[in-house]
């Protein structure tokens, strides 16, 4: 395969739990794909200790050495457009956007053709075209498409950076409003490692393959008949990691098709609002929330506390 270097960089992995080739390099690069990093592999562009690395899915151990050639991502489509969304803030550094449920966050090989966030993104805040390199430009964390809330969207490569070692080191606070099935107790923590599902990959499951370390704190905000609204802040940020988390409790999320069971009268989605998030940058405090979207309110509304 034919690919273009445009970079080359050497980094080592410093665990001693096992992990894969590419979740190691998707965290590592944040701005790229576990798609993208499949694709270097497969053009033999990624080396584990000076050996062409021929599976993505490679078990990496404590201390090897990783060297990955970067190439020209796929072309993709990022042509602006209008896109709704809610604007927190803006600072000269990033932006903070309120995520309506539905919306992708980036573009995917899995949905070439689907407007995302980042065209309405680009349609808004022009400088982040600058990226050039990256088909997810400023994008630091994620949401799930059908999860809503606060994003933090970096404004430039720099800023970029400065972001996603931040996200990496735990220094932004990420607090979330889940409504469960059944009733939680009144508070608690679940540290269990999340990996993924053996069979489908669509899914992760604790103690699944590959698996990392996780940790979760819950407390309930409001009982109700037979469910409850649930304070959540996570202190690591596996994929889908809430919605495992609370299915392994015993609690899935209200809607949640995946790990529980889907219930498109009351929801057309996992009830999963990412409503604050907390951090320092460059030695400000900042703090953001965004209230309950309409379709949890909705819900509330519609089962009553209980008495």
């Amino acid at each position: 395969m034919e690919l273009g270097i445009l970079k080359t960089e050497t980094l080592f992995f410093r665990e001693n739990a096992s992990v894969r080739l590419d979740r190691f390099l998707v965290e590592s690069f944040p701005a790229y794909s576990r798609s993208y990093f499949q694709r270097l592999v497969d053009g033999g562009l990624v080396l584990v200790d000076e050996v062409v690395a021929v599976k993505s899915g490679k078990k990496l151990k404590n201390g090897n050495q990783i060297i990955v050639q970067f190439a020209a991502p796929r072309e993709i489509d990022l042509t602006p457009h209008k896109v709704d969304f809610e604007i927190v803030d803006v600072q000269p550094d990033f932006v903070v956007i309120n995520k309506p449920a539905g919306l992708m966050v980036h573009p995917a090989e899995s949905a070439p053709d689907e407007i995302t966030l980042v065209h309405g993104l680009l349609h808004k805040f022009k400088e982040l075209a600058r990226f050039g390199e990256s088909d997810r430009p400023g994008i630091v964390h994620r949401l799930d498409k059908d999860t809503s809330g606060l994003l933090i969207v970096a404004r430039s490569e720099q800023a970029r950076a400065n972001l996603s070692q931040m996200f990496k080191d735990r220094k932004v606070k990420k607090f979330y409003k889940a409504f469960v099935h059944g009733h939680p107790e009144r508070e608690g923590k679940v540290n269990v490692a999340i990996g993924r599902h053996p069979v489908n990959r669509r899914k992760m499951m604790c103690n699944g393959m590959a698996m990392r370390s996780a940790l979760t704190f819950f407390s309930v905000d409001k009982y109700f008949e037979k469910h409850a609204l649930v304070d959540v802040n996570i202190i690591t940020g596996r994929t889908h990691q809430i919605r495992v988390h609370m299915a392994w409790l015993g609690h899935p999320i209200v809607g949640d098709a995946i790990y529980g069971q889907s219930s498109k009268q009351l929801i057309n989605r996992q009830a999963l609002h990412a409503y604050k998030c907390e951090f320092e940058y460059k030695g400000r405090e900042y703090s953001y929330e965004a209230g309950m979207p309409e379709d949890i309110k909705k819900l509330q509304i519609l089962f009553g506390l209980s008495t």
